[in-house]
């Protein structure tokens, strides 16, 4: 295999052609390997033969809804898929999201946000390498030690409830990818009707403070009305 081969796939789904070609030049020059799809069912076809790491999807295609090809790719392909789109609305976030978009972005972007978003995927793939034997989870410079629920850096230690923990762990598993208030209700209290999410809201409060306690070099940013993610700090 040569060390082309091996270069992280990204499969561009994208029918103004002036857009795809923008995005498909940013990720060359990041040192991807991209394919072109200016149709879902070109997408879909391209998504089991050159069987890509990361899906650029934007919603407006012209043969067939991006919503469809977004729900049939996060069905069938091991793959992230970033949605992209020209409207902004809350409502079309959370559909692409509750359908299986990992994230969203909208037009116009640049080609930094874009290239920094595609790396963020990438690294996730890379997590399971930063746990050891300890049940240790990196959080940036910090470390997440589940045997004791603390927070660690540099020495010192901060103690996090069960609660926390969890959501703290959930959050660096996404490794910067959004997570919506119903998605962390589900994962992390195991419920999305009976729970309100303005729990989760003090929650990540609580976690912001022990972050910034322990100098941790990540913090959790919030999207207004959707939701949350980890972030490296200014």
């Amino acid at each position: 295999m040569t060390a082309h081969d091996l270069r992280p796939k990204i499969l561009i789904v994208e029918d103004d052609t002036d857009i795809a070609s923008f995005e498909q030049t940013m990720l060359d020059r990041a040192g991807y390997q991209t394919r072109i799809a200016e149709t879902g069912q070109r997408g879909l076809d391209l998504v089991k033969t050159f069987a890509p790491d990361v899906v650029l999807l934007d919603i407006g295609l012209p043969d067939m809804s991006g919503l469809d090809v977004l729900t049939t790719i996060a069905e069938t392909a091991d793959a992230y898929i970033l949605m992209v789109s020209g409207h902004s609305s809350e409502e079309t976030r959370l559909t692409g999201l509750g359908l299986g978009a990992d994230d969203f972005i909208t037009k116009p972007f640049s080609g930094n946000e874009l290239v920094a978003r595609i790396a963020s995927f990438l690294r996730r793939r890379e997590r399971a390498r930063l746990r050891d034997s300890d049940g240790r989870l990196q959080v940036g410079d910090a470390a997440l030690v589940r045997d004791l629920h603390t927070l660690e850096k540099d020495g010192r230690s901060v103690a996090l409830t069960a609660l926390e923990f969890r959501l703290l762990w959930f959050l660096t598993e996404a490794d910067g990818r959004l997570l919506t208030r119903a998605q962390i209700l589900e994962r992390v209290w195991n419920d999305v009707s009976g729970v309100p999410t303005r729990v989760v809201d003090v929650h990540v409060a609580a976690l912001r403070k022990k972050l910034s306690g322990v100098g941790a070099s990540y913090q959790i940013s919030s999207v207004r009305g959707i939701g949350y993610r980890l972030d490296a700090s200014a």
